[in-house]
């Protein structure tokens, strides 16, 4: 009887050993090497076109030394990658072209959305690009529509603005 009483109670202090050690290689497990950094979105933005491009949380205007361009807000950001550097910022229109190629608050495409897509953002500079296909769209008529049409690989987003935070 002695000897069934030792085995069982050295199994339990193995079988506790084992237990406490586990736990203690679980919680020295290495986090995943990606770093990810919030760099913000938000600021003034200039390319060396001399383009400016002003986000805040809620909205997004375009403009420079020539004027205002386009301009939105209920502003939403996409990310397309882990590390947040890419995605697209969609914003519902308050001021567009019109087809004499002036802008205004009264264009056809006010209250539609439109998206610009970012890449390499960084603290301190950003590379931005209006969606633009000769063949496509200026606009959705939903952020749904926006998400499926204004895309890379629809075409859109071929020329970057390399910019840096003012």
């Amino acid at each position: 009887m002695k000897s069934t009483r030792f085995v069982f109670g050295r199994a339990l202090a193995v079988l506790c050993a084992l237990l406490f050690v586990s736990f203690g290689f679980m919680s020295c497990q290495q986090e995943d090497e990606t770093e990810y950094v919030n760099y913000s979105l938000t600021g003034t933005w200039q390319s060396s076109y001399g383009e400016i491009f002003k986000i805040t949380s809620t909205s997004l205007s375009n403009g420079g030394s020539w004027g205002n361009s386009y301009a939105g807000n209920n502003l939403v950001v996409s990310y397309t990658n882990d590390a947040a550097t890419s995605g697209y910022i969609y914003i519902k229109y308050t001021r567009a072209m019109n087809s004499d190629y002036t802008y205004s608050e009264t264009a056809p495409d006010v209250g539609k959305w439109y998206a610009v897509a970012f890449k390499e953002l960084t603290a301190s500079s950003l590379s931005l690009s209006g969606a633009y296909n000769a063949s496509g769209k200026t606009s959705a008529e939903t952020l749904e529509e926006a998400i499926s049409t204004f895309t890379i690989a629809n075409g859109y987003f071929d020329n970057y603005s390399e910019c840096v935070k003012q």
